[in-house]
């Protein structure tokens, strides 16, 4: 979930908006292989899928992303714009879970990451205490 997106919007105008979002689907493109799929679930909200994976490389990656994310620019007319995401992570289980399940844990880690300062990736555990990791960092 893009950070204060709506903002961006309000003080930027949509099109500045529109390359903020491509920015960041960019950033994701650039961190692309198999068993990694991304998804644009609505407006500002995006979804990545990674297969085959433990959940500290994926934490990993979506901190990466999110650092790289971070480092991007957008020139407006009132000077460079960057922008930051917050994710959640939620997890499959060798027994299985609903895609519903899994996008629920996501979007309780999600909103734990903007309630920690946004800007950063938390995965939610099974005992619902969120993995508060610090911010992240600018590259």
């Amino acid at each position: 979930d893009l950070d204060h997106f709506k903002t961006t919007n309000d003080v930027f105008g949509h099109p500045v908006g529109d390359q903020v979002l491509c920015r960041f689907a960019a950033v994701i493109k650039k961190y692309g292989r198999a068993g990694v799929d991304a998804f644009r679930l609505g407006g500002e909200e995006f979804a990545l899928v990674l297969s085959r994976m433990t959940p500290e490389k994926a934490h990993d990656m979506a901190s990466r992303i999110g650092v790289a994310f971070g480092t991007e620019i957008v020139p407006t007319q009132r000077g460079p714009l960057r922008s930051s995401v917050s994710g959640g992570m939620g997890f499959g289980a060798p027994d299985g879970r609903t895609l519903d399940e899994v996008l629920a844990e996501a979007d309780a880690a999600l909103y734990a990451a903007k309630r920690a300062g946004r800007n950063r990736v938390i995965a939610q555990r099974q005992e619902d205490q969120p993995d508060s990791g610090p911010a992240l960092r600018s590259a």
